[in-house]
């Protein structure tokens, strides 16, 4: 894997961090790549992680699908340990990005009808992907994309899913995470995916 773009910010006084890479694999005509989340804060407001997450090339749309926690607090032996720690995790990015593939792929021939479409953005608003003040805006998406590759895949829960992703830009990439995996739980269960075929 070779990291071929990076974004770095700090908040919170210096005390927070987030940090995305676009990661490549050798995979060619996607319509989406492999954006890995880093995250890590000094006043304990969370816990260092690892999310996993998609990019979608034609609209720079950015979802996070799975997150691991690094569990390796900031003591004296942190530098004898850290490689075990983030091994461990990438390896355990390598399975989320196979399911992810699934997840997309399921996504993109899930046909949806009106009525199923709007029912799902009622829902995810109850979970909290996206405030009620910008519902208008992911029906507009879900009716007229703005961007040429979601009209052309069809009526699929993966224009809805790019619909949704392109409201959530600009939001503070630190809830994002939690508000893509929300959205992913919804769809999940909309195209028949469950926890064990994911």
């Amino acid at each position: 894997m070779a990291v071929v773009n990076q974004a770095h910010g700090l908040w919170g006084g210096g005390a927070r961090y987030f940090g995305l890479l676009e990661v490549h694999n050798g995979a060619t005509d996607r319509d989406y790549g492999l954006v890995v989340g880093l995250r890590n804060s000094h006043d304990k407001s969370f816990p260092a992680a690892i999310a996993l997450g998609a990019s979608v090339f034609c609209c720079d749309n950015l979802s996070f699908s799975g997150e691991v926690t690094l569990a390796r607090r900031h003591t004296r032996y942190i530098e004898r340990d850290l490689p075990r720690v983030v091994t461990t995790a990438i390896g355990k990015l390598v399975d989320m990005r196979q399911k992810q593939d699934h997840r997309i792929a399921q996504y993109k021939a899930t046909d949806l009808i009106d009525s199923q479409a709007h029912d799902l953005v009622v829902r995810a608003l109850d979970s909290g992907v996206v405030p009620a003040t910008q519902v208008p805006r992911v029906l507009a998406e879900w009716q007229q994309p703005r961007h040429r590759q979601s009209v052309e895949g069809g009526r699929t829960a993966w224009r809805l899913f790019n619909g949704f992703t392109e409201v959530l830009k600009g939001c503070n990439l630190a809830v994002l995470p939690r508000r893509t995996r929300a959205l992913h739980g919804l769809l999940d269960a909309a195209c028949g995916l469950s926890l064990a075929n994911l």
